[in-house]
């Protein structure tokens, strides 16, 4: 039993060394990490004295891991719940400038987060003026409306 938790521990760490060559995305690590602790739970549960560095070092790195992996995952949790940052979706609301006049019905330029968009609307919006995008046609131009029309409408 002693050496089968030895290797247990043994081949724990050689996943680990594993999965920083291949794109296994933590999978090899995370069968470390099991592997680990079942090893050393095997392991001193065979011996009958449990050394000094279990303590010293097996215990501190058990909490160490557990307290990593739990902020990563936090981490993790949080990234995938916030709000579309690229792409299509993340222009909806945004905020930019005319550096050419749009007019009603047809095309002017638009400067959205430092991007030069070429933008479409029903309404007029001036040079320098604010406008907000509303949408993406199939040509990928921006739909807009005056920043100042939004803003009277929303009481």
């Amino acid at each position: 039993m002693l050496y089968f938790a030895d290797f247990l521990i043994f081949f724990a760490f050689l996943l680990v060394i594993v999965d920083f060559f291949a794109m296994s995305y933590g999978v090899f690590t995370t069968a470390g990490a099991i592997f680990f602790v079942a090893g050393t739970i095997i392991l001193f549960s065979v011996m009958h004295v449990v050394p000094a560095f279990f303590v010293r070092i097996v215990l501190p790195t058990y909490v160490t891991l557990t307290v990593f992996v739990s902020i990563f995952a936090y981490l993790g949790y949080k990234a995938h719940q916030s709000k579309v940052r690229t792409g299509m979706p993340s222009l909806i609301g945004e905020t930019g400038e005319a550096v050419r006049d749009i007019k009603p019905g047809g095309e002017g330029k638009l400067n959205v987060n430092g991007e030069l968009w070429t933008a479409v609307s029903d309404f007029e919006i001036n040079k320098g003026s604010k406008a907000v995008v509303t949408g993406v046609d199939e040509k990928l131009r921006l739909r807009v409306q005056p920043a100042d029309s939004l803003s009277n409408s929303n009481p």
